[in-house]
């Protein structure tokens, strides 16, 4: 009789434990191979529930076209809106703009991650089943700091940014869609462009148009000629190999050998463990409402020790003994 008592007690944990298990569903704005959102996927994994039932869905917004996307997301849409959700996280600006309205206001709880442009912008806030991690590429801070490295003396910065929604929020939060801006002594130019020819003058022409430095931004939208995508690696790795002037970056996942220099960064990983925080959170009761959106971690000095050599670049001791040094 204890034995069977015992086997039912277990039984009964084990049905109640499944029925606990928090159903998550995480939409992505780019693609799963895209290194941003394997890095956001780690982050998640830090801090989400280790029970979670988790469901994954792409929207590919870097590789199609922006007309497009927003067929992608009403498929996305037919396939998660009958879903009993515990919890929906909204990756990146796509993924807001065109899910977020739909989800606003409703029983969902909905926390948002790697928000560019103002969630008022979308509709997003305020809300009452809604939060998130805004992020704010360190655009200006990175330049203050960087440009002294190369040129500690009116430096001429060229930024060079893909035209998709994620660049268009940044240009937008960050420069108040101005393409021209002095910071002290620095002056910096910043160019959009669609098609991966005109980027790839403009980088080779930094030099030759007083530019001393250029920061790599966004370059995962760019097309050919006959308008098919050009793979992220392979616009890194040309730039890398044809640049006439030192590269940087604003995220982590351009820094490394055959990529850019480094800089100060934002890391995805960062974003993705402070939303799944946050989810935690929302998960164990702590209503959304009461959970002010939070600006993403102020990034860190990550550096490539092969490509600072290649360039004859020497760090300050002040930001190595900061910097997370990669290959």
């Amino acid at each position: 009789m204890r034995i069977l008592m015992l086997s039912l007690f277990i039984m009964a944990a084990n049905i109640a434990a499944a029925f606990s298990q928090p159903c998550i569903g995480i939409i992505h704005s780019y693609h799963k191979e895209y290194a941003w959102e394997q890095s956001l996927n780690e982050g998640f994994m830090m801090t989400l529930p280790a029970n979670a039932d988790i469901s994954h869905y792409y929207l590919d917004a870097k590789r199609t076209p922006r007309e497009e996307h927003r067929a992608r997301a009403d498929r996305v849409w037919e396939a998660i809106r009958d879903v009993p959700w515990d919890l929906v996280i909204l990756c990146d600006d796509n993924a807001s703009k065109f899910l977020g309205p739909r989800l606003k206001g409703g029983p969902i709880p909905v926390v948002y991650v790697g928000l560019n442009r103002n969630p008022r912008d979308y509709g997003l806030f305020p809300a009452p089943n809604m939060t998130g991690v805004l992020e704010r590429p360190l655009l200006k801070r990175s330049l203050h700091s960087m440009c002294k490295l190369v040129n500690p003396s009116h430096t001429s910065v060229l930024i060079l940014f893909d035209s998709d929604a994620t660049s268009d929020a940044v240009v937008h939060e960050a420069f108040r869609g101005n393409s021209h801006l002095s910071l002290g002594k620095v002056r910096v130019e910043l160019k959009q462009f669609s098609e991966a020819e005109k980027w790839r003058a403009a980088l080779l022409n930094a030099k030759s148009d007083g530019f001393d430095t250029v920061y790599i931004g966004l370059y995962h939208t760019l097309r050919d000629e006959t308008g098919a995508h050009v793979p992220e690696e392979e616009i890194l790795a040309w730039a890398n190999a044809n640049t006439p002037v030192p590269i940087f970056a604003f995220w982590d996942f351009a820094v490394g050998k055959g990529k850019t220099i480094g800089g100060h960064v934002l890391s995805a990983r960062d974003q993705g463990r402070t939303a799944g925080a946050i989810a935690s959170k929302i998960l164990a009761g702590t209503p959304p409402s009461s959970i002010v959106p939070q600006t993403a971690e102020a990034g860190s000095y990550r550096f490539s020790t092969y490509e600072l050599e290649r360039f004859g670049i020497e760090l300050p001791p002040g930001i190595r003994s900061q910097a997370v040094m990669v290959p």
